[in-house]
């Protein structure tokens, strides 16, 4: 193996899912492939979720000489402040009718959110063009808000060319000048989107 394949297989451990003991969850940050008894798996491990989701099914009938793993989403972080919602909410209509993008930040040394504008470089009813934000020692950016003004949520060709390769769950709001904004969140791997949603107690879900 030359120098060239180490490095790969040392950025993206490849591993055999055990059959006579649960398998370990990667203990650092990064990526890892599971070969296991009827797929190949993908785990991401982010400080603030661990996702296992399959990247390729065995054909019908053939199975592996390894063990099962399911795919499943943990979502690690505290839940999404209440008042920071609301805060997006009321930034949004203030900007009406044109669009605005902020940023929900988690800290995970202190467990603590925080909410911050972005700062918008060019903005209409149909778009938003802003400064991304700073994130400093043990922030990660959880939850990528913007606005769609009077018109309805939907993730555009626009939005999904920003999410490509993004790790985070991304969020549009709607409709603001109803007294219920429509919304729509999904979660973003490295190139996967999964619908999500945020209940009232701002517990972040994914939706298989």
């Amino acid at each position: 193996m030359n120098n060239m394949d180490k490095a790969i297989l040392e950025a993206f451990p490849l591993v055999a899912t055990p059959i006579a003991e649960p398998l370990q969850a990667r203990k650092d940050t990064g990526i890892r492939f599971l070969a296991s008894r009827q797929a190949l798996m993908r785990e991401i491990s982010l400080p603030w979720i661990r996702l296992v989701h399959p990247v390729a099914q065995c054909t019908e009938g053939f199975r592996l000489p390894y063990g099962e793993v399911y795919q499943s989403a943990s979502v690690l972080c505290s839940n999404v402040p209440a008042a920071l919602i609301r805060q997006f909410v009321a930034d949004a209509r203030a900007a009406l009718p044109n669009e605005v993008a902020a940023a929900l930040i988690w800290n995970s040394e202190s467990d603590a959110w925080r909410y911050e504008v972005r700062k918008s470089l060019r903005a209409n009813a149909n778009f938003v063009a802003f400064v991304e934000v700073r994130l400093v020692d043990d922030e990660h950016l959880v939850l990528d808000l913007h606005s769609h003004g009077l018109h309805a949520a939907y993730f555009s060709s626009v939005d999904d060319q920003d999410d490509s390769g993004a790790m985070k769950f991304s969020a549009v709001l709607g409709n603001l000048d109803r007294d219920t904004p429509s919304s729509a969140i999904r979660l973003c791997m490295a190139g996967l989107y999964l619908q999500a949603s945020i209940n009232k107690a701002g517990e972040l879900e994914v939706q298989w």
